[in-house]
């Protein structure tokens, strides 16, 4: 038999949205926390530079985040095309 035992956690964080998926800024900042960790006990000048280093992070990732969704309505857009819908299309490449 297998002892599983018990464990923690340790903390958890949840996001949430509404009318539709998460925003670009939300998964940048879970990239960001899930990425970089910044101690609460840590010298003054070391956070400083971890919060900035984690924040450039974030908004590397939010850049190519961004990218692939373009990029993803973009062979959408040509696939529906290919099947005929030029209306379809065109309304899925202005969202």
């Amino acid at each position: 038999m297998f002892d599983l035992g018990s464990g923690s956690v340790g903390a958890v964080n949840i996001m949430t949205s509404e009318n539709g998926g998460l925003s670009n800024d939300q998964i940048a900042d879970m990239l960001a926390n899930k990425l970089i960790y910044i101690s609460d006990d840590a010298p003054e000048p070391i956070r400083l530079q971890a919060e900035v280093f984690k924040d450039r992070v974030r908004n590397l990732a939010q850049y190519y985040i961004e990218l692939a969704r373009k990029e993803e309505r973009a062979n959408i857009c040509a696939k529906v095309r290919e099947a005929g819908q030029i209306e379809l299309a065109n309304a899925i490449g202005r969202l």
